[in-house]
């Protein structure tokens, strides 16, 4: 099961209150999509005991495996 990111959530509630807003398609939520992509690569680098043996491929590839 994937997790669910924050701006996911928001989508499936205003789809779960009936909002008739195709945000999807819209430039605000592909811009807050990216920027919390970002903030989770991030997060996960400076998580990292080990800061020389995470990069910015392994990091990426922990956001595709854990919210794609």
């Amino acid at each position: 099961m994937k997790s669910q990111t924050a701006v996911e959530w928001l989508v499936n509630e205003l789809e779960n209150h009936h909002i008739k807003i195709d945000i999807k398609n819209t430039v605000a939520y592909q811009f807050a999509k990216a920027m919390e992509k970002q903030q989770i690569i991030d997060a996960y680098i400076a998580a990292s005991p080990k800061l020389e043996d995470i990069t910015k491929e392994a990091a990426e590839q922990y956001y595709n495996e854990t919210f794609l």
